[in-house]
């Protein structure tokens, strides 16, 4: 496989995950739901990370590309599972 097509690959993936990431906050629905600052903070924080990695690209390292991609799929498998709700997302870290 050719070095170009492999960074097309990555290139896709990681732009692929990162839609679904901005569509899933975005269209998320609180309904009776509390209001939580410090959540609502870090939801606006991963839009604006995802929306520069979906302009700019992955890293240009080899690396960089592949932990990028993991990290975008990882999230975008985990906002879709929580139905949106970065609350829920982060609730195992919270009992650390």
């Amino acid at each position: 496989m050719a070095r170009g097509a492999l960074m097309s690959i990555t290139y896709l993936i990681t732009i692929t995950a990162a839609l679904v990431v901005i569509a899933r906050l975005l269209t998320f629905r609180r309904r009776a739901g509390r209001y939580r600052p410090g959540v609502a903070l870090l939801a606006w924080m991963i839009i604006v990370a995802t929306t520069c990695v979906a302009i700019f690209g992955p890293p240009p390292s080899f690396a960089g590309r592949w932990i990028v991609n993991a990290a975008m799929v990882a999230l975008a498998i985990g906002l879709v599972r929580t139905g949106g709700n970065v609350a829920h997302l982060i609730r195992p870290l919270r009992r650390l």
